[in-house]
């Protein structure tokens, strides 16, 4: 009956290795080696550099206070591609902020700030993204040559709403769900209420420019009121 083999039995040389990873090398019809090397083609995936941050300013800070001390920094208002912001649930005067371009200071009035941290946001078609948007949209008329928002009352309209937009915004939604609410703050003496919903679930990619430009730009309206900003994440 056969020995068992022990722990210090070694392979015969050459027996039992894997391929070998160094450059392979072929013998041409002169006689001259010829190498080889393995290569590999990099796929170019679309993508979206941003830089995120949390800025906080005092509790009394309306949204419009805070939109115009963020716009001072980049120089263009909300929603024209350069900047976006949104406000924190927990806590009053405290806002998300993604931007296009770096930091060049901080805004007037900050109270605390995060160092913004880079974040590249590929656009793969087939993948799958979880989004949270707030937005306010809904009928549209125009009196005295100035455009009037009819927030959409129920979550069913705001559902109908973005199931119809995202063709047209480079995506296919795979699930979503929407709740209505109401946005309200003073500003300069006066009062104002907003209708808004607020939409989670998931997305996939389908077109990548203008999935770009809905991220960049935003959603709806009032964005000046920190409203339109589609968060993702995987």
């Amino acid at each position: 009956m056969p020995s068992s083999k022990t722990l210090t039995d070694k392979p015969a040389a050459g027996a039992g290795r894997g391929p070998d990873r160094r450059k392979s090398s072929t013998r041409s019809s002169g006689g001259e080696f010829v190498h080889s090397v393995l290569s590999f083609t990099r796929l170019e995936i679309p993508e979206v550099e941003v830089f995120e941050t949390v800025v906080t300013f005092a509790p009394d800070v309306d949204p419009l206070e805070a939109h115009d001390r963020l716009a001072a920094v980049f120089g263009h208002k909300a929603g024209d591609g350069h900047f976006m912001f949104r406000a924190d649930s927990e806590a009053a005067g405290r806002y998300w902020v993604q931007s296009v371009d770096p930091w060049p200071r901080w805004p007037e009035g900050a109270t605390t700030t995060l160092e913004p941290s880079r974040r590249i946001i590929q656009l793969e078609g087939g993948l799958m993204y979880q989004f949270s948007l707030v937005v306010c949209t809904g009928r549209e008329r125009i009196e005295n040559g100035q455009k009037h928002i009819e927030p959409y009352a129920t979550a069913a309209e705001f559902e109908d709403w973005f199931s119809a937009v995202a063709p047209e915004q480079g995506f296919k939604l795979l699930m979503h769900s929407a709740a209505v609410d109401v946005l309200r703050f003073r500003h300069a003496g006066k009062g104002y209420k907003v209708g808004l919903g607020r939409l989670d679930g998931a997305l996939e990619v389908v077109e990548a420019q203008p999935m770009k430009r809905a991220i960049l730009r935003g959603f709806g309206s009032h964005r000046r009121l920190g409203l339109g900003m589609l968060q993702l994440s995987r």
